[in-house]
């Protein structure tokens, strides 16, 4: 009983002397009177309970809705064939897209795991991938999963993604046949083998399974998958949109991981301080990626008992400089290693990069596939650099601090994309580096389409980039050191003493065989640290901070920069 019913009973127990309490009892000396009082309180405790029940399920929803934030709309719809121009950057659905779509394999801690299939089988000779589905799946539309759904995707990426195709993952180009054996078994037949093929299969992009409602009857796309999800995952956009706040519903079909989050928005905010903001001011509960938060307002964070700060343990990618081999004097091997030597790597993940990113020895994170080779590093030594551009013949002369030969001064400039303020500080960073061992050093910077067209039209000397995601690598790199054809100008150069690269790149892809794999991945890896063009300077990892007294706990997606709200815990 409230102290207010109590206050309201003894009130009306003191105008009436029939009224006594005696041992928490109230005895009756009127009996109609009694009633009236009797109804009056069940009135008020009705009320007052029926009230108290709603703001218990209002603060209990509130904890079943959370808000996010992108940079950009959705505007480009809730297809998984996505150009990679707009799945570059900040645009919205690469980085939701585990909530709404599913693959039929799983890439999760360096395992292939079940997805849509239960299990799979690979031919002999690696050309032929048959999926056992599973059964009584159904896609957010109503749709069943079925075999000739798969057929129906996998058969139209190349129709849909056009030039693009391959982009992100060679296996999408190699699809020969796909067979309905039976309602739920498919099998897919390449061209060629591949040994990147499974992991291409985990890509939600371009791999995720979609609705059969989600294409015409000539394979293109419908209209429909503009403004809806058609996918079998744990959420589905409702169609709600209020001033650039997407709403997003569970999917009624989905009932194979219990989620705590009901209800998601996802509020465009294009700029970081105005996310960061809102963060604080209740607006959204959660930021993730270094495109949405940068290392500082993150590390302050840290220090709000109000927000929760995580890292992931899984590595992304690896941030690196390229150097132009193809022209003096970086066609120099003396001036490569000594370059390496000059730039501490330490001081700009700690001052620059928050200390979030980690060390990186090698362009190739050793956990990735094949990729546990053993090469020295080149540690941080002025020393050491000074040493090999003397002995290169590179002497400072007149004693200004930057050193000549043959009348030549030994200068450098360093360019990045001017999107990310980090990006100059790293190249000024290398820039004062450098000139403590006799360069003389510029830095420039442009925008990112520009920056790539001045990289593939060899108008650089030293570049920063990075690599391909996870799971796409090693694959993805790897292929991309390929001379001829060229598809990255600056990874290209990568391998410039091995005088087989390109034979042995191709020779991968239709390689069976793991050990015969490993050992070309060991003599990539070791060409890649001797020939010194692609300095390693950290290790990305996904990184999140959320409002500690809404959200208990997040763990990360397989690739980290995906927010997957499934993996939420609410309070």
């Amino acid at each position: 009983m409230t102290d207010d019913l109590r206050n309201y009973l003894k009130l009306m127990m003191g105008k009436n002397k029939k009224y006594s309490l005696k041992k928490g009892c109230v005895f009756m000396k009127n009996t109609k009177k009694f009633l009236g009082v009797l109804l009056v309180f069940v009135m008020i405790l009705s009320i007052t309970t029926g009230c108290s029940s709603k703001n218990g399920n209002e603060n209990s929803q509130k904890t079943k809705e959370l808000t996010f934030c992108e940079s950009w709309n959705f505007d480009g719809g809730f297809s998984v064939f996505q150009e990679p121009l707009m799945a570059n950057g900040t645009f919205g659905l690469l980085y939701y897209i585990p909530n709404f779509y599913e693959t039929l394999v799983k890439y999760e801690d360096g395992k292939f795991t079940p997805g849509l299939a239960d299990k799979w089988e690979v031919s002999k000779d690696n050309m032929t991938y048959t999926f056992n589905l599973k059964k009584n799946i159904k896609f957010s539309d109503g749709e069943e999963l079925t075999a000739e759904v798969v057929k129906k995707n996998f058969e139209n990426v190349g129709k849909n993604l056009g030039t693009y195709n391959g982009f992100f993952g060679l296996t999408s180009t190699l699809i020969e046949k796909v067979t309905v054996i039976d309602k739920h078994t498919v099998s897919v037949k390449l061209s060629s083998p591949y040994y990147g093929a499974l992991t291409d299969f985990t890509l939600p992009l371009p791999m995720g399974i979609m609705s059969p409602k989600a294409f015409n009857e000539d394979g293109s796309l419908s209209d429909s998958i503009k403004n809806a999800t058609m996918g079998t995952g744990p959420y589905m956009y409702d169609g709600k949109k209020e001033n650039d706040t997407y709403t997003f519903v569970k999917n009624p079909n989905y009932d194979r991981k219990k989620v705590d989050v009901e209800t998601f928005k996802i509020k465009v905010i294009p700029d970081n301080d105005a996310k960061l903001l809102a963060l604080r001011n209740n607006e959204i509960d959660m930021i993730l990626g270094t495109n949405n938060l940068s290392y500082d307002s993150y590390n302050t964070l840290q220090k709000d008992k109000n927000f929760t700060g995580k890292t992931s343990e899984t590595v992304i990618q690896t941030r690196y400089v390229g150097i132009n081999s193809d022209i003096a004097p970086f066609n120099d091997i003396s001036v490569r290693k000594a370059i390496n030597h000059a730039i501490n790597t330490e001081s700009i993940r700690k001052n620059i990069l928050g200390d979030v990113e980690k060390e990186a020895t090698s362009i190739l994170d050793k956990n990735l596939p094949y990729c546990n080779v053993d090469t020295e590093s080149y540690s941080y030594s002025e020393q050491k650099a000074k040493d090999l551009l003397e002995k290169a013949g590179w002497k400072d002369e007149d004693g200004d601090g930057i050193r000549e030969k043959d009348g030549v001064k030994l200068s450098v400039n360093i360019s990045c994309a001017s999107e990310q303020a980090m990006l100059k500080d790293i190249s000024e960073a290398i820039a004062t580096d450098l000139k403590k061992v006799g360069f003389e050093t510029k830095t420039s910077s442009s925008e990112t389409m520009n920056h790539y067209k001045n990289i593939s039209e060899g108008k650089y000397q030293m570049a920063i980039g990075i690599t391909y995601n996870i799971p796409m690598d090693p694959y993805r790199l790897v292929a991309s050191f390929s001379k001829n054809p060229v598809m990255d100008n600056m990874t290209s150069k990568a391998l410039t003493s091995m005088n087989n690269s390109d034979e042995a790149i191709r020779s991968l892809n239709a390689m069976t065989d793991e050990k015969e794999i490993q050992k070309v991945y060991n003599s990539i890896i070791t060409a890649l640290h001797d020939d010194a063009v692609l300095i390693p300077i950290s290790r990305t990892v996904g990184m999140t901070t959320f409002n500690s007294s809404k959200i208990a706990d997040y763990t990360f997606s397989f690739e980290p920069d995906y927010l997957d709200v499934s993996n939420i815990k609410t309070k």
